[in-house]
């Protein structure tokens, strides 16, 4: 059974460690630095590339062998959640505008990595949540777009320009020249090598890069104040109430449509996990100036990982008191 690693576990404790020295930092030379935010951006660059070159783009059909799961997860992905977390957005953060998309623009996207992590750790369907990874990806990268233009442009006006520039920058050359590095060190070293060796240098340079982004991001920007920082609360509380709501509507799904115990799993991590890195690249490109968005989009995976861990052991109690006991089918 996967376990989560050291650095895993110590992410959220890194990532918070790193918005804290920026913003000290910042404080400590009391003015913007904007030059900064050219190296933030090519190092957001390297991070979403380290963060896609792992992931494989074949077998993409294998997810419709099971079309009922496929489809009702993709939708709840793909149409549910944007609706969901920007009409919640507009209920606890419509006095904050940055708060409220940087909410938005980390709910935005599924998770390409710690979900089956976790689904392994439930006892769900790791083969059917490796096939829908390249359709999450895919997607992630077609919608996002209109996503930024019909949601996130509600509530802090972008250009039409800024919007396919961030997502092409951060999004589609980072998917694509992944896709051929990926290709071309497989040919050269080997799938060992590189789902091995390459793959665990990659997972450290994706951390420390993430940090070092981070610290310039928020050093190139204005200072934050106390009362910004002091409304985090109920930023938490969006994300803690998304994390429930969403599980909740996963368990109910289940229930309906005789999903089983393991397909259940798998649809709740694939729909509670969300991809911060990805859209990390898109906000500082779209929204430079907008500290606070940053911070919402960091804060997700600070708060995700306990929610997660959580989340995994209440299921494990379901599929011991209650999928076994034949209330609901295990699989």
């Amino acid at each position: 059974m996967s376990t989560l690693s050291k650095k895993d576990k110590e992410k959220p404790f890194i990532l918070i460690g790193s918005i804290l020295l920026g913003i000290l930092i910042q404080k400590i030379l009391d003015r913007e630095i904007p030059q900064l935010i050219y190296l933030t951006e090519i190092g957001v660059f390297f991070v979403i590339l380290a963060v896609m070159l792992p992931i494989e783009i074949k077998d993409i059909s294998n997810a419709f062998k099971k079309i009922k799961l496929t489809a009702i997860a993709l939708l709840v992905n793909f149409l549910f959640i944007p609706l969901f977390s920007w009409i919640m957005g507009g209920l606890f953060l419509k006095n904050y505008p940055d708060f409220w998309v940087g909410a938005i623009l980390y709910t935005l996207t599924p998770c390409i990595g710690w979900y089956l992590i976790f689904t392994d750790i439930a006892k769900g369907d790791v083969a059917w949540g490796i096939a829908l990874l390249p359709w999450n990806i895919i997607l992630q990268v077609i919608l996002m777009p209109f996503y930024l233009y019909v949601l996130v442009g509600k509530v802090i006006s972008i250009k039409f320009s800024v919007l396919f520039k961030s997502v092409g920058l951060f999004l589609i050359a980072p998917f694509v020249l992944g896709y051929v590095v990926q290709k071309y060190i497989i040919l050269k070293k080997g799938r060992d090598y590189f789902f091995g060796t390459f793959k665990s240098y990659l997972g450290e340079f994706k951390l420390w890069s993430l940090v070092l982004v981070i610290i310039t991001m928020f050093v190139s920007q204005r200072s934050l104040s106390f009362f910004d920082i002091y409304q985090v609360g109920l930023l938490i509380l969006f994300l803690i109430v998304f994390f429930f709501v969403l599980f909740l509507l996963v368990l109910f799904i289940g229930y309906i449509f005789k999903l089983g115990y393991e397909h259940t799993v798998t649809m709740a991590f694939t729909t509670t996990a969300r991809n911060s890195e990805a859209v990390i690249g898109v906000a500082v490109s779209a929204f430079p100036g907008h500290p606070l968005v940053y911070f919402a989009i960091l804060l997700g995976p600070v708060v995700e990982l306990p929610m997660l861990l959580f989340l995994s052991r209440i299921l494990l109690a379901l599929r011991e008191n209650i999928y076994k006991k034949n209330i609901y089918p295990l699989n």
